[in-house]
Parts: structure tokens; sequence; C-alpha cells
């Protein structure tokens, strides 16, 4: 098991340095280290967000995650409407014990407060600080700007986002479908609104396994989803995945499917206080199938109803709710999200109100 020794809080918890002097100064803090600690990297872990409230945050994400997949961590946080403009630096390292031994496995991590027009030196200050060829993934956590910089997004290995946060969702989603765009970059997409529906999909499809349930699949007459208020968006993917599989054609102006035979499927989402996502309900005509997830629980609810045999309940896992979790089941796996890029094509019409 790994124990975390050191944790960086804020912005200024690291060593101040000269921006030019970056990486001398990394060698010095691993020469004063002497042989009990060890630095590793796997990947290049870019972070920008220009929320100054949330580097707290985003340093304790950034602990966890360099203790169980290490990495170059550079966290940046973007003020491009100050008046003045400065830039200015800090180092630190985030290390952690292997199980009972002594030694350290260290990630190291570079923090920048980018101001005013220095902002706009934020392609030169990825590259120039870079680990050799490591792949490259960037967390945005902010909204996309325009016009994009197309040489920042061509470095870019997995582009990671979160789409619940989007107050425009749809103009946002726009700019990320240009980006994805052949000869544009090939950046893997990774939105963590999608990384935290997995749960969702596998417990959902577990159902239809059922000799008895799946098929009831060719019959479905409705559908109804809850979700928190502002988290529509978790809702419409699941749905936008949901409709791929099953063929389904979406009326926008009517908000319903178009199922096999022209048959209207339509769909309610409600929105009430709770997880950002809480209850799937499938009805067809003689069955009904359900998903529910209770505040704070690890645990689906999961109910089928089928003529000629007992109801069906059963506990299956749920998505765990920590933002490291779902960081690190992105970084840890590989190619690309088809079923993605599928499912939003499907909702894209839905999200411009």
């Amino acid at each position: 098991m790994e124990t975390p020794v050191s944790t960086e809080a804020s912005i200024e918890s690291g060593i101040p340095v000269e921006i030019g002097r970056i990486d001398k100064e990394l060698g010095k803090l691993w020469e004063s280290s002497g042989d009990t600690k060890t630095r590793a990297s796997l990947i290049n872990l870019v972070v920008y967000t220009e929320n100054e409230a949330a580097l707290a945050a985003d340093n304790e994400v950034l602990a966890s995650v360099a203790g169980r997949h290490p990495c170059r961590a550079i966290l940046i946080l973007g003020n491009p409407s100050a008046p003045v403009a400065q830039a200015k630096a800090w180092i630190s390292a985030h290390c952690h014990l292997l199980g009972k031994d002594t030694r350290q496995i260290c990630s190291e991590q570079i923090t920048f407060r980018l101001d005013g027009d220095a902002a706009n030196a934020l392609p030169n200050i990825v590259f120039s600080h870079l680990d050799s060829d490591l792949p490259l993934c960037l967390w945005w956590k902010a909204d996309f700007p325009e016009p994009l910089d197309e040489k920042l997004w061509g470095w870019v290995d997995r582009l990671i986002f979160d789409s619940s946060s989007w107050r425009n969702p749809h103009h946002q989603f726009s700019i990320i479908r240009h980006i994805s765009s052949p000869g544009k970059s090939a950046a893997v997409l990774c939105d963590l609104n999608w990384t935290r529906l997995h749960a969702w999909r596998f417990a959902l499809a577990s159902q239809f396994d059922n000799a008895s349930a799946f098929p009831h699949l060719s019959s479905v007459e409705s559908l109804s989803l809850r979700c928190a208020p502002g988290f529509r968006i978790s809702a419409l993917l699941l749905l936008g995945w949901l409709a791929g599989r099953l063929k389904w054609r979406l009326d926008a102006k009517n908000e319903t499917f178009i199922a096999a035979n022209d048959r209207v499927v339509p769909f309610h989402i409600e929105e009430i206080p709770g997880p950002n996502l809480s209850l799937i309900s499938i009805k067809s005509p003689d069955a009904r199938f359900e998903l529910k997830l209770a505040e704070g629980s690890d645990f689906f609810e999961s109910t089928i109803q089928t003529p000629g045999i007992p109801e069906i309940r059963q506990i299956l896992p749920a998505p765990r709710g920590r933002l490291e979790d779902t960081l690190l089941a992105e970084l840890s796996r590989a190619g690309r999200h088809a079923l993605y890029t599928e499912s939003l094509e499907v909702i894209l019409p839905l999200l411009t109100h």
C-alpha cells in the first residue's frame, strides 16, 4: 500500500523559482533528497484552471493521482483578465512510501500563475516543461477559448474535461468536435462526465443479460431519468448511449426517439437534489427495468419486472464519487471513446437549451 508523505495545499506552498531556472532548481531538489527518494514519471499531466478557489483541491487530487500513477504534473492558474501581465512559478514534489519500504517514489510538480497577457504564453509554458517525450494529458478545467490555439491541441495525446461543469454545453461541444476533427488534432477526447457513467452503462447492460429481459428491449415504450439540478448532460449522455446501442433516431423537436417501425419512445428527465444521476427507468408494455442510486451509496438498486417470473432485485456496484478515482480511471485506460462520440452525436441537438 502506498502512503503519502507530502502533499501541497496551495499555490504558494511549493518552492518559488524563476521560470528560467525551473529545470536547474528541480535538479537541486532531487540532489538534496539523497538516496531516499526516486523520481518517477509515466506521463505529463497538465492541469489548466481559472478557478483560484479550487487550487487547494486541485493539489490534493494531483497528490493522490501521483501516488498511483507517477507523472510530471504541471498545474497552471490562468487569469487572462488581470490588468497586469506577470508569470510566477513554484516547484514541489508528491512523495509516497511503497508498502513498508523506506524509499519514497516521487512525482514532481511545477505550478504556474499566469496573469494578463502572460496567459497567452500558455503553449510555450507547457512545451518548455514537459518531461521528455512522455504522453501529454491535458486536463482543461475552464471553458474552451476561442479562437483555438491549434499548436497547443496538436501536441495533446489525451484531452480531459468535464462537460457537467459547462454553462453553455452546446457551444463547448461544438469546440470539442472541432478540436477532434480530422487534421486538427489526434487527441483522444476524455470527458469525465462520460467516465462516471461507466458503472451506469455496465449495470444497465447487465439487466438485459437476463434471458427473460432481453426481448423487451425491442418494445420499450418510455424512459424516465432523474438527475441533480445542473446535471442534465449526464442524463442525456446516458440516453444517447442507449439510443445508439438500440439504433434509435432522435426527434429533437418533440424530445422523443424513433425506434424500429417508426415506434415513438418518449423520454423525461427530472431534476431534483441528489446524486448527479440517481435513476433510470425503462418501461415496455408488460415489463419494467429500474436502476436507482441513493445519495452517498456505493451500490445501485436494480429492479427487473417481467411477466411470468418473480420480481428480480439486485445490488450492483455504483461509481465511486471521488474525483481522483474518476481521473485515475481515465488515465489508466488506452484507446479512444468511440461510444462517447456516437452518444454525443445523438444528443447534440438537445443541447441548444
